[in-house]
């Protein structure tokens, strides 16, 4: 990014969830700091460095009613999409702008209900409409046997879900994906601690590892476990590895891994534990928020604060996952007093890192912009960490 885009542009970003909760692609929010529209066409090109090809497609968006005409001047790839307001379908000059784009392959996406009836001919220039929660009336009534029967002209995607029961009630009424972090009310529907098998192993392994245990001590408790061990197996003889020979022994594993790779995986694993569908949402931002964190804090920060902010980002939201107070679970897993503080009292050298993280999930506004100085993070720091966040493919991991 350019520096003049990168320092001047607060962005937030939501996933947008299919079905089987998995995110299809990343929406993009940007708005400028001083109040002044962010330049879509620049981040846009940007992103285009920025954004690998063969990642998740991401939509950018940027506040008002209008686009820029420069789109027009950038050349277009299939995995950025354009989010057109939908007011810009009002007016002659707003439809000939989006003629033009779709002309010149710009992927784009409707965003909100278009001001009359669209022409047949840009129908298919919209990969999908975006509808608001607040816009759809059938979310709030029962559904009458001609509302199942009707088809929305484009496909759409339903925006401002915020709980497992909004999304549930979105597919069902007809949308095609869902944009929002749908965990509100996550605690109501995740299963309980003990209906994993691997949660007590795994706590007592982190346990061990912080307090420096012998390898042969940890290969004990692994071998208790025939999950853990074949996922530990499978995890260090990946291709990820390279190693000249496969690893047998459990000790040697977990010397080859050292402990904080080690404490790294088996909390990855402890966040993906869950089987249930809708709880995909939170584990994906769980561990977002790690990554994020782990690159705010860069590479000024040291390897220990790294792996502390990550830790910290990734028990963010275990109580969602687990159905247990917060407390109840930091006494499991014995983590660091800095981590209690900053989940339990919000308190501690962390916290203003983890208010910064959960400032990006959703439109940026200025709490974002009053976090980053809590922070004392610039805004460039910020959306680099937030880009290569995003973009890492680290759940294959588990």
């Amino acid at each position: 990014m350019t520096a003049a885009a990168i320092t001047s542009t607060l962005l937030g970003y939501e996933p947008i969830l299919d079905r089987t909760r998995k995110a299809i692609a990343m929406r993009f929010t940007a708005r400028g700091r001083a109040g002044e529209p962010a330049d879509l066409a620049k981040l846009q090109s940007e992103f285009a460095t920025l954004w690998p090809a063969d990642a998740t497609p991401v939509l950018l968006r940027a506040d008002g009613d209008s686009l820029p005409e420069s789109l027009l001047e950038q050349p277009m790839f299939k995995h950025l999409w354009i989010e057109v307001p939908g007011a810009l379908t009002g007016s002659p000059q707003g439809l000939a702008l989006i003629a033009q784009l779709h002309r010149q392959g710009c992927p784009m996406v409707l965003g909100g209900r278009p001001v009359g009836t669209l022409a047949p001919s840009l129908l298919p220039a919209f990969r999908m409409s975006i509808i608001d929660t607040a816009d759809d009336r059938r979310l709030r009534e029962p559904l009458a046997p001609q509302d199942q029967a009707v088809t929305r002209r484009i496909p759409y995607a339903q925006a401002g879900v915020k709980t497992i029961a909004m999304l549930r009630r979105s597919f069902e009424t007809g949308a095609l994906a869902c944009i929002g972090w749908p965990f509100d009310d996550a605690t109501a529907h995740a299963m309980s601690s003990n209906a994993s098998p691997d949660f007590g192993i795994i706590t007592e392994l982190l346990t061990m590892i912080g307090d420096e245990a012998d390898p042969g001590d940890i290969e004990r408790v692994i071998r208790r476990d025939a999950a853990l061990s074949y996922r530990m197996l499978r995890y260090i003889n990946s291709a990820a590895f390279a190693l000249p020979v496969e690893i047998q022994s459990f000790r040697h594993a977990v010397m080859m891994l050292g402990y904080e790779r080690l404490k790294r995986w088996l909390l990855l694993l402890l966040m993906t534990a869950s089987k249930d569908a809708n709880m995909q949402p939170v584990m994906f931002a769980s561990f977002r928020r790690g990554l994020f964190m782990e690159h705010l804090v860069g590479e000024d920060g040291g390897s220990s604060d790294r792996d502390e902010v990550f830790i910290l980002g990734v028990l963010s939201l275990i109580d969602k996952l687990f159905r247990e107070p917060m407390p109840v679970l930091l006494d499991k897993l014995h983590v660091r007093d800095s981590i209690r503080e900053a989940l339990l009292d919000r308190s501690g050298p962390f916290t203003a890192y983890l208010g910064v993280a959960e400032a990006v999930e959703g439109a940026p506004d200025q709490q974002l912009a009053d976090r980053l100085d809590e922070a004392l993070v610039s805004i460039e720091q910020c959306n680099r960490a937030l880009v290569k966040a995003v973009t890492v493919r680290e759940f294959a991991a588990a």
